[in-house]
């Protein structure tokens, strides 16, 4: 009788725990896609993993400041790509006010910086560092721009105009969208001219294009706030911008209890410089669809996968 009672106990105990797995999976689980090639061929990849464990994926394409509000509401699931240089203040705010989940940081050092190819060394002496920038401005002038050099900036509120008023540099500042990116590099490179944009770390340019960033005075917190502190004590802004930052990935604050083994899957996740700018430049270089460039990433580093994968739950 009670090796019975012992038996029907582990029925009623094991049989709720596997419906509750499959219905776990069929909830889809909704990933972001954001505007830039790494985040979107990783996110296809991870997305094709987890459909290959029984998940139902389903894929949104969304900005950088919307995904926040989503994220918040669990219409969006998983974002891969937080960058600390761009989306730190909003992902640490809603992190502390346990509105979503931080799900771990990515073994990969960020920056987004002034760069320039390697060629404009020998037409610059004393680059990288920024001090010579202003006896070089006549290399980096364009039709409109007179005796000043130009430096390109994406969409990104970087502060790169205060930053040229507080180090007295001898440029103007052009902005340009996203998809200008790749083809101003390119074509630069194809006709050696000289160049000076922002550039980040990583993505495709390091992989597949020799290049240096600019080094200003090193970043420190005073550095935005205090005019004292730097080469220039009337104005703040006279540094770089910060060499170490993170990458990280966030979810729903639902997540872990609708998909608690996917979640330990997400949490194992750790990608690299190398792994973050291949992604990168198999879509940006190479010319892959964005698809085909999953697949042959997953091909490419399926040996980490594998170790992510050797969570001990359903996966």
């Amino acid at each position: 009788m009670k090796k019975l009672t012992y038996l029907s106990l582990f029925f009623l105990l094991s049989v709720p725990t596997k419906l509750l797995a499959q219905e776990q999976k069929k909830a889809p689980i909704t990933i972001a896609l954001n505007d830039w090639a790494s985040q979107i061929v990783i996110s296809y990849a991870i997305g094709d993993i987890l459909e290959k464990q029984g998940y139902k994926i389903l894929y949104r394409e969304i900005t950088t400041n919307k995904q926040w509000g989503a994220l918040r509401l669990g219409e969006i699931d998983l974002q891969l790509e937080v960058w600390e240089g761009t989306m730190a203040k909003e992902f640490n705010r809603m992190v502390e006010q346990k509105l979503i989940i931080d799900a771990g940081a990515h073994n990969v050092v960020t920056r987004e910086e002034w760069w320039y190819p390697a060629y404009v060394e020998k037409l610059c002496p004393g680059l990288p560092s920024w001090t010579v920038l202003n006896q070089c401005s006549n290399l980096f002038t364009m039709d409109y721009s007179g005796l000043k050099g130009v430096y390109i900036t994406g969409p990104w509120d970087k502060q790169e105009g205060k930053r040229i008023r507080a180090l007295k540099l001898n440029y103007l500042l052009k902005k340009i969208g996203g998809e200008a990116f790749r083809p101003t590099i390119l074509l630069a490179i194809k006709k050696q001219t000289p160049l000076l944009i922002m550039n980040w770390t990583p993505n495709w340019v390091e992989r597949r294009v020799e290049g240096n960033f600019v080094e200003f005075p090193p970043f420190e917190p005073e550095c935005i706030s205090t005019p004292k502190w730097g080469p220039n004590p009337y104005e703040t802004m006279d540094c770089g911008n910060p060499k170490n930052g993170w990458l990280k990935k966030a979810t729903s604050k639902h997540f872990p209890k609708k998909w608690p083994c996917a979640f330990q899957f997400i949490k194992r996740i750790n990608f690299n410089n190398q792994m973050v700018s291949e992604a990168s430049a198999l879509y940006e270089y190479d010319r892959y669809s964005y698809m085909d460039a999953a697949k042959k990433w997953l091909q490419t580093y399926k040996n980490n996968i594998n170790q992510w994968l050797s969570a001990k739950c359903l996966l």
